[in-house]
This record gives structure tokens, C-alpha cells and sequence, in this order.
């Protein structure tokens, strides 16, 4: 695989290499990648005897230039970047584990996240108990992570990398072990479509929803990088989702 330049999607002087690691260009704060392995993943796969490889995808944290280090400190923001390799384990594709984010204290409301497709395709599963939302992204589209639901990231293909990036309020854990519990989510993508996780009752059906823009919270057809270090404020919503119930739920207008 030739390397990738991910400078125009992202905002930043990046590429990925041939093998799904990122090269860092000049002025980025060089940043080391976390890889979530094959053990890990047995938990949530539809068939976690099957052969697969040892590591099926990479977590770069606080990425950013070093001259947006200060800015971005005091924002209350983090900007990472995840990066799914092509392939599928038992007819299905590479996924990340997925997971919940709490609520803010003393508040009603969930920590929310929004993701960008740097590059590939991706597909953004959401699910809250009564809801199962897919999001069907490419290069460009950015989807918000609703409050209240668990997300997992798949990449339907088996020849493109998945690269995507997030900007996240880092004051909080994620919590893995409802979706663990469950050995994965409500449904699994294959090669045949969502198949339903049958340690589950009552799952929904599959809804999808389109990415938009969305300037009510920062969304435009800029990268999340450069739209998030020209205006940190823009995005205040991660760490104070109570104050924007209502732009959440015009957003969920279909």
C-alpha cells in the first residue's frame, strides 16, 4: 500500500503508511499509538474462535501541532485519531469494542463525542436500548455521538484503512463493560449484513441516518482540526452536553 497523505482531510501534516501507522509531519507533537489486541477483541466478536490478527486497530491520543498545545490544554478538549486496517474476522468486518460515556455529575445528560472520516468508509453504530442508529460515512463526514448511546466503529471494507479522527472532553473513562457483558453490540456487521447479537431481547431495527453539517455545533465542511483550534468554544458542547439539549435533539431531525 502506498502511503497516504491525510494533510487535506485532516488539517494536520500526516500520512499513513503501509503498515495503517501514522507518519507525523512537521510542528506535530509526535504521539505513540495504543493497539487494541486480538484477546481484547474476543469479547465482542461474533466468532471469537476464529483465526484473526494480533492487533485490529490503533489509538492516537492528544494529537495536535505544538504551537495549539496551550490552546487546546485550556479548552477542555482532546483530539485523537483511530485508524481500523481492512480485514474480517469470520465474515466480520474490523471493528472497534465499543462503549458508553457516563453522565456529567449532577446532571441528566451523557458526555457526547464526534467523529471525522479522515479516510476510507466507515460505519458508526449507536444504540441506546431503544434505538439502533447507523451513521454511513466517508472522507469528510463528521457524526456526532449521540448522549445516552454506546458507539462502535466498523469498517465495511477489506481494502481501505479506516482513519478517523474525534475530538472528545478527556475528563471522563469510557465504560467497556456493558457492551463486553453482552459480548458485543445489538447487531454485528458481516458480509451478509447486521446479524442480530442474540444475547439481547426486544433489539431494535436497524435505522440508518445520514452526517450532516451541522455550524450549530461546530460541524462545517472543514476538518474537526482546524475548525476546533480556530474556536475551542465552538465546541463546548462536549464537556457541557446539558446546556444543548435542544441543538441535540434538532440535529436528530431526519
Amino acid at each position: 500500500m502506498p502511503l497516504i497523505d491525510l494533510s487535506k482531510s485532516s488539517g494536520l501534516p500526516l500520512k499513513l503508511d503501509a503498515e495503517y501507522k501514522l507518519l507525523f509531519g512537521r510542528g506535530v507533537e509526535n504521539a505513540k499509538a495504543d493497539a487494541r489486541t486480538r484477546e481484547r477483541m474476543e469479547a465482542v466478536l461474533k466468532n471469537p474462535a476464529v483465526e484473526a490478527p494480533p492487533e485490529f486497530y490503533y489509538m492516537y491520543r492528544n494529537i495536535h501541532l505544538k504551537k495549539d498545545a496551550a490552546k487546546i490544554d485550556k479548552s477542555n478538549l482532546r483530539y485523537d485519531i483511530t485508524v481500523l486496517p481492512p480485514f474480517n474476522v469470520g465474515g466480520e468486518y474490523n471493528k472497534t469494542f465499543g462503549h458508553y460515556h457516563p453522565k456529567v455529575a449532577g446532571t441528566d445528560t451523557w458526555f457526547p463525542e464526534v467523529y471525522e472520516v479522515l479516510h476510507g468508509h466507515a460505519h458508526y453504530l449507536l444504540q441506546n436500548g431503544e434505538e439502533f442508529l447507523v451513521f454511513d460515512a466517508r472522507r469528510g463526514d463528521k457524526c456526532l455521538m449521540l448522549p445516552g448511546f454506546a458507539h462502535v466503529t466498523v469498517n465495511p471494507s477489506e481494502r481501505e484503512p479506516l482513519v478517523m479522527a474525534n475530538w472528545v472532553f478527556p475528563g471522563f473513562e469510557s465504560d467497556y463493560k456493558p457492551i463486553e457483558k453482552m459480548g458485543g453490540a445489538q447487531y454485528f456487521e458481516t458480509h451478509h449484513g447486521f446479524v442480530p447479537n442474540k444475547k439481547y431481547s426486544d433489539i431494535p431495527h436497524v435505522k440508518l441516518i445520514a452526517p450532516k453539517i451541522f455550524p450549530e455545533l461546530g460541524l462545517s465542511r472543514r476538518p474537526l482540526y482546524t475548525e476546533g483550534t480556530a474556536n475551542t468554544k465552538k465546541f463546548s458542547w462536549l464537556f457541557e452536553p446539558q446546556n444543548f439539549s435542544e441543538l441535540f435533539a434538532k440535529y436528530r431531525e431526519i
